[in-house]
């Protein structure tokens, strides 16, 4: 191992002499040479000896020696001779370099001279940095400005009173903001005088002498920015610039503009305009504008009637609406009185992020049930939970702040010390005005809720997004189709479409319903109803709240995952037994047979017919464990959009008295949440839809009132399946509106349906979700929980006539019809890799006769079919609800004629159909049939 030198670790420093430059004997950097120290004589001689040397003489190295020692010897000899002009050329060369520093060395003329070089070279650059940061300035300037458009009163007054406007698809106005939070302007003179004072003391004490820009404020305002303390400087005509001409965004470009239009407004305007204009628009927190509108929220009186403590507290809120608005929110405590509580409520949707109602507000419910406080849908709702409630008291730091206000306004002796003192002990009382708002439908509702709420993911908060939809003249483009929300609408004002109709003594119909149509390639919700008869504006919107789906969930829990994995083909055949199962736990959960239970069917066939017992073995396949198939069903439902399901392996985790582990939960829909009629059209759109999940929108784009874009809305997509497994899936729901139980969803124009009925226990809860070549549709119908009767006991959910195949998907049809009228016949789209082949549908085997049946490639029927069909005369079958006659023929080595009739109060009838038997079509039995036409008739 090589050692180091300790000498190697030395800093290395090379000496250079000062005089380096002016040194006569050396013009370059060569190192010391003892050759500098001979006399000139002795270099001559030197130089002599080697011109007359011979070349032949000697050799190198004798010549070298030789001439070595005469030199030593001259040295010797003239050493006494020379030693004086030695010493003297030595002298002289060191005083020839003294002479050469002293001429370098400047003198103080010089250092003046170059110090002021180097001012004037100071003083010359900052002077350039000043030209050119001035022209960058001047064009930023110039562009900040170069969109500004003319000001003038007309069009202060037009932006004053402009309102956010919902439009429809085709660009229809359907509705304005409502008007709850809405700014209503006043003129001057019906504005308080004292709240005039103090908006002028603590915003702008020098309104009434500036030219619209307070120089001297501005300049305090830089400073104490620079400083790193934050003060306003803009003036009261810069915020309505502020508010009504540019935006709230904190850029020097937003600045600039604002300082322009306050100058060009004050050459036109009055400063008592300037002021109106600005009191009818500023924010005073809690969605409230203007001051009208402040009063009102506040304290239920008008702008003109605010005492001066009020006025003081309405003024102070501009430094920070939603820290110093006048109140803010508070717990029960179950210690109120009437009057504590009384125009003092506030509600929120559950969804709003605020912790559930406890022991203490769940029993202060009934109180102000008793108390006529709330209205009987908005004590169902508090019951059920959909709504939560807090009381309003008065915001400490509001009074801090009115306190700031008064001193201020005593200071500049707008109010006197009398005055003063009595707003200070002024008793602030918080009182919310009753509603006087117009009843909105339930798109609109959606409509507010999810442009809030884009807003807010744009960074706004959640008072500056509620402000912007009230008053920010905004234009929402929604995807509603007027026509398809006018033929939900229609059907939902008919009572007869919901059986057992009755009015609760609240006025509120039940049984309730909603209905949800988009169109599944762009996601766009054409039509959504979320409730009959709609008492009040916030209420329960049903399209969005969810209910247990029942067998609705069976083609996206169990049969798209059965089809994806290739566990099972539509012809499969399974036992519809009870019991068999696979799993301990489905043993022990046995759940009832909806068929006849006493043989095999195809999957198709028992789709078609909503069987549990084969939706439970096929689920079985899914995975080689009962947790193992729960997780597989999970996945599936997720995908299909569906997020209220929950997954807790452990059943009381979160307070939760289950979860959604189940069978029974994911293969029949007893979910312990359930779902939303807009998550279940958006989970079937994606069937119909090749496999591809578009998340349901309402609006398009949001612009302002002169058309700059604010947001574009862009769903999100994913794929669940490929496109032939959906299309495999779209076959197997067909055959539930042609085979099996959900006939009553067809549609007279013959456009093909896929869909299914849904239903709970009981058939407390009703479901038909469909979709055609066009859209996607769900509609819900079920009584709504904790309803009171007239003596104040609670309701019970009644049973829905008929279920999901009757009720659901007969209203289901009647509004499809409506919307598909004048359409084209279309058919859905086959995939390259699905091919058909005819099957017996009933055992799904190979068959000449039958139906035609979607498979994938590499897929296929594993049997022949051997299902014998009875021979049969004829059949008779009448609906409930219909009237009408029909009849069929045939003709073959059989015959048969059939005739049916069927009464009802329905507002349609149908006839039956008959049979006959064909020698063309055989069973394997060859056993010969020929079947009639099919007709209906048609009845009132």
């Amino acid at each position: 191992m090589k050692k180091e030198n300790p000498e190697d670790n030395k800093i290395r420093r090379r000496v250079v002499s000062s005089n380096k430059k002016n040194n006569s004997s050396s013009n370059d950097n060569t190192s010391f040479d003892k050759n500098n120290l001979k006399l000139p004589s002795e270099r001559q001689r030197e130089k002599n000896q080697r011109k007359s040397k011979s070349p032949s003489q000697g050799s190198p190295t004798r010549k070298s020696t030789k001439s070595t020692n005469t030199s030593s010897k001259t040295r010797a000899v003239n050493t006494s001779q020379n030693e004086s002009s030695s010493v003297k050329s030595l002298l002289g060369s060191r005083k020839n370099n003294d002479n050469k520093k002293n001429t370098k060395t400047p003198s103080k003329a010089a250092k003046r001279k170059l110090r002021s070089k180097r001012k004037k070279k100071i003083i010359g650059t900052f002077i350039a940095l000043l030209i050119i940061t001035f022209a960058s300035g001047l064009g930023f300037v110039f562009a900040s400005l170069k969109d500004v458009k003319p000001v003038n009163e007309a069009l202060l007054d037009k932006l004053t009173h402009q309102t956010t406007t919902i439009k429809y698809a085709n660009g229809e106005t359907m509705s304005t903001a409502p008007t709850l939070y809405k700014k209503s302007p006043v003129p001057l003179s019906d504005i308080s005088p004292y709240l005039r004072k103090a908006i002028v003391s603590i915003e702008d004490e020098r309104f009434y002498s500036h030219g619209g820009v307070d120089y001297w404020g501005l300049g305090r305002s830089i400073v104490k920015t620079l400083l790193g303390r934050t003060q306003g400087g803009s003036t009261i005509t810069m915020q309505v610039s502020k508010v009504l001409l540019t935006s709230s965004d904190q850029t020097f470009s937003r600045k600039i503009k604002d300082i322009y239009y306050a100058l060009e407004m004050s050459k036109t305007i009055s400063k008592d305009k300037i002021l109106e204009i600005y009191l009818n628009n500023y924010f005073v927190g809690k969605g409230l504008v203007g001051a009208e509108s402040g009063a009102m929220g506040y304290f239920d009186k008008h702008s003109k009637d605010l005492t001066l403590g009020e006025a003081a507290m309405l003024a102070g809120v501009t430094r920070n609406p939603s820290k110093y608005a006048p109140y803010i929110t508070a717990r029960i405590t179950g210690n109120e009185t009437k009057n504590d509580l009384d125009h003092k409520l506030l509600y929120f949707q559950a969804s709003d992020g605020l912790q559930a109602a406890n022991k203490v507000e769940k029993d202060m419910i009934e109180k102000l049930y008793e108390w006529d406080l709330v209205d009987d849908d908005t004590y169902k709702q508090l019951k059920s939970g959909d709504l939560v409630f807090r009381k309003a008291i008065n915001n400490p730091d509001a009074k801090a702040r009115q306190e700031i206000v008064l001193a201020k306004m005593k200071e500049l002796n707008v109010i006197s010390d009398k005055e003063y003192v009595a707003a200070l002990k002024e008793n602030i009382n918080i009182r919310f005005p009753d509603s006087s708002e117009k009843i909105a439908n339930s798109v609109e509702s959606l409509i507010e809720y999810d442009v809030i709420d884009a807003l807010m993911e744009q960074g706004k908060t959640e008072e500056e997004a509620r402000n912007m939809y009230y008053n920010g003249g905004l234009i929402i483009n929604t995807t509603i189709d007027p026509k398809i929300q006018q033929s939900i609408e229609e059907e939902y004002e008919k009572n007869s479409n919901f059986p057992n109709h009755t009015i609760t003594s609240s006025g509120l119909s039940q049984p309730q319903s909603a209905s949800v149509i988009i169109d599944y390639r762009t996601g766009n919700i054409k039509g959504l109803i979320g409730g009959r008869n709609i008492k009040a504006r916030k209420t329960l919107n049903r399209a969005i709240t969810p209910y247990q789906p029942g067998s609705a969930i069976k083609p996206l829990s169990v049969y798209a995952a059965a089809i994806d994995t290739q566990k099972v083909t539509q012809s499969t055949l399974i036992s519809d037994v009870r019991g068999g199962y696979r799993f301990s736990e489905n043993r022990a959960d046995n759940p009832e047979t909806t068929t006849q239970g006493y043989g095999s069917m195809s999957i198709r066939h028992g789709l078609a017919l909503s069987s549990n017992t084969i939706a439970y073995k096929v689920g079985e396949l899914l995975g080689p464990t009962y947790d193992d198939a729960i997780d597989v069903m999970m996945d599936y439902l997720r995908n299909f959009g569906l997020t209220t399901i929950l997954d807790f392996k452990e059943e009381n985790k979160a307070g939760l008295q289950r979860s959604d582990r189940h069978f029974n939960s994911l293969v029949l829909g007893g979910l312990t949440k359930g779902v939303t009629p807009l998550q279940m059209a958006a989970a079937f759109g994606t069937l119909a839809n090749g496999g591809v999940y578009v998340e349901p929108e309402i609006f398009t784009t949001i612009t302002t009132y002169n058309g700059e874009m604010i947001i574009k809305n862009t769903p999100q997509t994913h794929k669940v399946v490929d496109p032939e497994v959906a299309y495999v899936l779209t076959d197997m729901l067909k055959a539930v509106v042609t085979e099996g139980i959900g006939k009553n969803a067809s549609l007279y124009s013959g456009i093909p349906v896929a869909g299914k009925t849904g239903s709970t226990n009981s058939y407390l809860d009703t479901w038909f979700v469909g979709y055609t070549p066009y859209y996607v549709g769900s509609t819900y119908i079920g009584d709504d929980a904790g309803t009171k009767n007239e003596d104040g006991t609670i309701m019970k959910r009644r049973a829905i006539e008929g279920g999901g195949s009757m009720s659901a998907a007969k209203l289901w049809g009647k509004i499809m019809n409506k919307v598909h009228q004048n359409l084209e016949y279309k058919n859905f789209v086959k995939p390259d890799k699905v091919y058909m082949t005819t099957i017996n549908p009933i055992d799904g085997g190979r068959s000449s006769y039958g139906v035609l049946a979607a498979f994938i490639e590499g897929t296929s029927p594993d049997r022949y079919s051997y299902y014998v069909q009875p021979t049969r005369r004829s059949t008779t079958q009448g609906t409930t609800g219909q009237t009408g006659t029909g009849s069929g023929t045939g003709t073959g080595t059989g015959t048969g004629t059939g005739t049916g009739t069927g009464t009802g109060t329905g507002s349609r009838g149908s006839g039956s159909y008959g049979q006959g038997y064909n020698t063309q079509q055989n069973y394997n039995t060859q056993r010969n049939y020929n079947q009639g036409t099919y007709n209906q008739g048609a009845g009132n």
